[in-house]
């Protein structure tokens, strides 16, 4: 798993290597004295090099999207904000926050606290029932999952193409790496990584319909901003906009996401401790 979430996170970070030889252009109010001249090249490296490292996080996630089915006037809003705690390699983790959905003039908030364990084990809080529940396996096939994923070396020479669009910028703390393309740049390498990504035994399980539905996937456009901290070179935000469509059922969705990623206190988190109480209450979903 957390090779699944270094590439992850160095598949966004790669696209800075595109202005290799350039120094990142101060932000307005940028000290002089804290100015750096290293390229996005040399940062990239040392962002790799720091998420290697990386062995636990908390981050604060707040994920905006809408969707849209045209032919049937719908639209669904939803906004979800999300506190998380992570242990990687193997992933435990702690996610609290909640989903706003509005659908039409229909709105509705849910609490969501959930733990997961390093055997793959999730506990899930239910509110309407105040109730824990507990799901075991949840994790199977992660391991083929992340081991899908492509090598950082080789992600970078797929996203050298898009060198030309990408700045590199700094401020007194950190480096910003920003990426705005139409999606035509992106559709091809999005779908190619969705293929590396997806195991061959669950793109067997799909329906002929998700199989199109994937290949009818089209990005409008997409943007990321990674911030980097200018002494640790961990990664510090991420913030990711999309605009896509995809057909289901003979129906066309437009689909709008807005991501916004904090990490904070990386590697300071030694274990993930699941209360006893939700232990001893939750019930078993496979008994």
């Amino acid at each position: 798993m957390k090779k699944f979430l270094m590439t992850l996170a160095a598949g966004t970070l790669a696209f800075g290597l595109a202005a290799c030889s350039d120094t990142a252009e101060p932000a307005p109010g940028t000290d002089k004295e804290k100015t750096s001249d290293m390229t996005a090249e040399q940062v990239y490296e040392k962002a790799m090099e720091a998420s290697k490292d990386m062995k636990s996080a908390e981050a604060k996630m707040d994920i905006a999207q809408t969707i849209e089915v045209p032919g049937q006037d719908v639209k669904i809003d939803s906004d979800s904000k999300f506190d998380v705690q992570m242990v990687l390699d193997p992933l435990a983790m702690h996610q609290k926050g909640t989903t706003t959905m509005k659908m039409n003039d229909e709105e509705q908030t849910v609490d969501i606290d959930m733990y997961m364990t390093e055997d793959g084990t999730i506990y899930i809080y239910t509110p309407e029932a105040d109730q824990w529940l507990k799901m075991e396996g949840m994790l199977e096939g992660l391991d083929q999952l992340s081991a899908q994923q492509p090598d950082p070396e080789e992600q970078l020479a797929q996203l050298q193409e898009y060198a030309k669009d990408m700045k590199f910028e700094q401020t007194n703390d950190e480096y910003v790496l920003k990426l705005n393309a139409d999606g035509d740049k992106f559709n091809a390498l999005v779908k190619e990584t969705m293929e590396e990504q997806i195991p061959p035994e669950m793109l067997e399980g799909m329906s002929d319909e998700e199989k199109q539905a994937l290949e009818k996937m089209d990005v409008k456009d997409m943007s990321y901003e990674i911030h980097i901290d200018k002494k640790t070179y961990d990664m510090k935000a991420m913030n990711m906009k999309m605009s896509m469509t995809m057909e289901a059922e003979g129906e066309e969705m437009n689909i709008d996401m807005d991501m916004k990623s904090v990490y904070t206190n990386i590697n300071g988190i030694e274990n993930i401790e699941i209360p006893q109480d939700v232990i001893d209450s939750a019930v078993d979903l496979q008994q």
